[in-house]
């Protein structure tokens, strides 16, 4: 009868083949988000229409006032107001730290009704 041989370690090399393949991937896509873009050459158009989004920056305080780029606006007017704003506006929301936290999701939650996804929250460093 003839013994089998005994493994005396492990064997490394699919480990190591599984790594190169990893870098390699890796090293592909680093490239693009070292970059933070892709080099497009977009084609050129003759009916082209573009698009203006606006900034909003709402306000809160801790009286309870609320502010819309400046402008004083009360409670009962903010939800007729932000109606106003399509889909493509960016909305800054800043709210004191005494605030209410139900003025904070008041807010909130009219934005999310008209589909305003990009609110930003201030804060300070």
């Amino acid at each position: 009868m003839k013994s089998l041989k005994r493994v005396e370690g492990i064997n490394v090399v699919p480990l190591i083949d599984i790594m190169l393949v990893l870098l390699a991937i890796i090293l592909t896509i680093s490239s693009f988000i070292a970059l933070g873009k892709l080099d497009l050459k977009l084609p050129n158009a003759t009916a082209s229409k573009e698009l203006q989004s606006k900034n909003y920056e709402i306000s809160i305080t801790a009286d309870r006032k609320f502010y819309i780029n400046q402008v004083e606006i009360t409670k009962e007017k903010i939800a007729t107001k932000l109606q106003e704003l399509t889909p493509s506006d960016t909305v800054a929301l800043s709210a004191d730290k005494l605030a209410p936290y139900e003025e904070f999701i008041f807010v909130v939650d009219i934005l999310k009704q008209n589909n305003i996804e990009k609110i930003a929250m201030v804060v300070k460093k």
